[in-house]
């Protein structure tokens, strides 16, 4: 793999750049390069990071990290739950996630402490490249491929 110095030195070309590497880009950067693409993942901020939103995994959030070979890990950092509680209006209520044929029916919270960094690593195990504390400014117009350049 390439440093970020000697791709600012030397312009790079990707078949994807996915800016922001949360669970979501990073998810995507891993089973693009999986499936055998070259993939540049570029997150502003470094991991490990804080983030307050997003600790909740919902069945179909988990049934994807466990495709992607992670549920071990996030269950040893996270915590179990079967459901959801509503309140409003002096009424509460549990839903319990249903049975379902490919999705499990439980979900998970993790913070994103932890989880943003697990699934970047993941990427980067597959061949995605992670650029940690690069900001993407702008597009530049390329007629065949898009080329990092600082």
């Amino acid at each position: 793999m390439q440093s970020l110095s000697e791709m600012i030195s030397k312009p790079t070309t990707f078949d994807v750049v996915i800016v922001g590497a949360g669970p979501s880009g990073s998810a995507c950067a891993y089973w693009l390069a999986r499936a055998g693409w070259s993939v540049c993942l570029i997150e502003k901020k470094q991991f490990p990071r804080e983030k307050t939103c997003g600790d909740g995994l919902t069945p179909r959030a988990v049934h994807q990290l466990a495709q992607m070979g992670l549920e071990t890990t996030v269950a040893a950092n996270g915590h179990r739950y079967k459901g959801l509680r509503g309140f409003g209006f002096g009424a509460s209520v549990e839903m319990n996630w249903p049975d379902h044929p490919v999705f499990p029916n439980y979900g998970y919270t993790i913070t994103r402490f932890n989880l943003d960094g697990l699934v970047a690593e993941a990427a980067e195990g597959h061949g995605a490249v992670l650029l940690n504390g690069v900001e993407a400014m702008s597009l530049l117009e390329a007629t065949e491929s898009a080329t990092y350049m600082h």
